[in-house]
């Protein structure tokens, strides 16, 4: 397999891959992991390995995975890992996949719904742990922060966002992050960040009131 490129831009056969919640799962720890096999990825998701196999499959004709030989133990071992370090859903001028504007608006619907789940859980768990359970480990961490930007300067602070990760992953692979647990001990942990302009909730609160108020 190819060196993983930076960023790879979501195709519309990507977007339709990701159709699939467990497939969408089964990505994700993929992710997280780096590299793994069907096996690790069934134990990992109490799933049976032939279903991971199959989506996994699937997830490679979309090109979001591929094969790993360097890393077989033989011919007939197959490790999996992602095809780029981080995937986008791209500027919508600059895409050179321009598909079904269905399938773009179907994944969008999707990372919504997972998103607000997640959110719901992180905050149901926030006033746990400040209540009575206090005392018990953070499982989320919530922050927040405000700036007068341009257009250009906001894409410049995405840019620099979009370095943290891969950089710190870097640092996990060469065990220079200290930490008083085991790897043994680590769980899947996801990171949303969402950059957004305070005129576009604006806008959206005048979209819903020109539903609710028609004139």
């Amino acid at each position: 397999m190819s060196p993983k490129e930076a960023d790879i831009t979501l195709t519309t056969p990507m977007l339709r891959a990701l159709a699939n919640p467990l497939r969408r799962r089964i990505f994700d720890t993929l992710t997280a992991l780096g590299s793994a096999r069907a096996a690790d990825l069934a134990q990992a998701l109490d799933v049976a390995a032939n279903k991971v196999s199959f989506h996994l499959r699937e997830l490679a004709k979309a090109g979001m995975i591929g094969e790993a030989p360097e890393l077989a133990r033989d011919k007939r071992d197959r490790v999996w890992r992602p095809t780029g370090e981080g995937f986008t859903t791209g500027e919508p001028t600059a895409r050179s996949d321009q598909g079904p504007a269905s399938a773009m608006n179907a994944y969008l619907n999707q990372v919504a719904h997972d998103e607000k789940r997640r959110l719901e859980a992180a905050l149901r768990h926030a006033q746990r742990l400040y209540g009575p359970d206090a005392g018990k480990p953070a499982k989320a961490q919530l922050s927040n922060s405000n700036l007068m930007l341009t257009e250009d300067e906001a894409h410049e602070l995405l840019r620099r966002l979009g370095e943290v990760i891969p950089a710190f992953r870097e640092d996990l692979d060469k065990g220079r992050i200290p930490s008083a647990q085991p790897a043994g001990e680590r769980e899947l942990w996801h990171y949303f960040g969402l950059l957004s302009a305070e005129s576009l909730l604006n806008e959206s609160h005048e979209e819903a009131d020109s539903t609710q108020n028609p004139t």
